[in-house]
């Protein structure tokens, strides 16, 4: 046996599990390889002082913290499931429960379960009457605004961060709200139209398409078209006014398209989407 074959089959050979002919062949590789012999010796010594180890169990404390702590994870996931998929609708579920990992969205997790159960509890009382459809609902409500506005505010607070990551991050929030309030729209477009990174200004580009039905939100991607000298985000905004159908961005596509400066794929592209318009 070589080298490879006999480390392979150190762990059974110490606990005397090989068949005979084995044995004898792994003891004749160790008469004569210091190597395989020593490595031998110092792992006989290892399984020697586990063995000799006293087992340490966990406290009665320690597992009725656990079981606290995963009940808690499990009310949680339990109370994002029900709010996200009313009447067990199949839905994703996936952007609540990243809200909960957070620190602020535990402690809100935590005072919407205290809530919902004294909701419930009130519900179940007063009988059959009224029943615990409208206060879940109600709830669900809340829940939506308390999330809304918490994306808002992590979304205004990273996005003059430091760190282009940062408020690439801050700017994608965007992409879940529904109905953003001015101050976010604002924001997008502070970062779209100055942000000194392109990829910034890219996703703050991608998360104001999610709202182009919104006229106000078109007439101020039409302005920003002809503040846009970096080719790619040319080319994403025009593509997006000419899908939206968008004719005010004519005038302005026009101009990229006689700007001397302006890159031969991005005319094309402003060819393409006035023969839309």
């Amino acid at each position: 046996m070589n080298c490879k074959e006999v480390q392979a089959a150190m762990i059974d050979h110490l606990d005397q599990a090989l068949p005979a002919a084995i044995e004898a062949q792994i003891k004749e590789h160790l008469d004569t390889c210091a190597d395989c012999r020593r490595e031998a010796e110092e792992l006989r010594e290892l399984l020697t002082t586990i063995k000799n180890n006293e087992q340490e169990m966990p406290s009665p404390t320690l597992r009725e913290n656990f079981n606290t702590m995963l009940q808690s994870e499990l009310n949680m996931a339990a109370m994002a499931n029900l709010l996200q998929n009313p009447a067990n609708e199949e839905k994703p579920r996936g952007k609540l429960i990243s809200l909960f990992s957070s620190a602020a969205g535990r402690a809100a997790a935590a005072v919407i379960l205290v809530a919902g159960g004294v909701a419930l509890g009130m519900a179940i009382k007063s009988g059959p009457e009224s029943g615990p459809t409208k206060e879940i609902a109600t709830l669900r409500s809340e829940v939506q605004d308390i999330t809304k506005k918490m994306k808002e505010q992590e979304l205004l607070n990273l996005i003059d961060d430091e760190s282009a990551s940062e408020r690439i991050k801050a700017v994608s929030y965007a992409e879940e709200m529904n109905s953003p309030d001015q101050k976010v729209i604002d924001a997008l477009f502070n970062s779209l139209n100055n942000d000194k990174n392109v990829n910034v200004r890219l996703a703050a580009l991608y998360s104001l398409a999610r709202f182009a039905d919104l006229h106000i939100v078109r007439d101020s991607l039409v302005s920003s078209l002809g503040l846009q000298s970096e080719p790619i985000i040319q080319v994403v905004l025009i593509n997006l006014l000419a899908e939206k159908r968008e004719r005010k961005a004519i005038a302005p596509i026009k101009e990229i398209m006689t700007n001397k400066k302006t890159l031969k794929e991005v005319k094309d592209a402003a060819q393409k989407s006035l023969r839309v318009l």
